[in-house]
């Protein structure tokens, strides 16, 4: 995706931020910081998507897109209300973030 997409790169090096910085407030448990980096991570993922949903893009890359920010947009302000909720959560937010740093080439060794 970086290579043929190399301006989305900073986009999804924040969002990844962004998901590391929810999953260490969960792990804190402390609920305002919890609340905060998940409104951080849906502004950044909304910003993203109004840039992609209509900009010129592969399709298969635009799917990925549109997968995070229905995630990040619609269910994950909803989800993050109930702390039992916390656990499964912090395994998706980390799957995302590894699976984002694997599409962008991050990942790699």
């Amino acid at each position: 995706m970086t290579q043929s997409n190399p301006q989305y790169t900073a986009v999804i090096q924040q969002i990844s931020t962004r998901l590391q910085a929810l999953c260490d407030a969960i792990d804190e448990g402390d609920t305002q910081r919890i609340l905060t980096a998940q409104k951080e991570l849906t502004v950044s993922v909304e910003a993203m998507w109004s840039r992609v949903e209509n900009g010129p893009m592969p399709g298969r890359d635009k799917a990925i897109f549109h997968l995070l920010a229905g995630a990040a947009i619609k269910e994950l302000p909803h989800a993050i209300q109930d702390p039992t909720n916390y656990p499964r959560m912090q395994r998706e937010l980390r799957l995302l973030k590894r699976s984002l740093e694997l599409w962008t080439g991050e990942g790699k060794n």
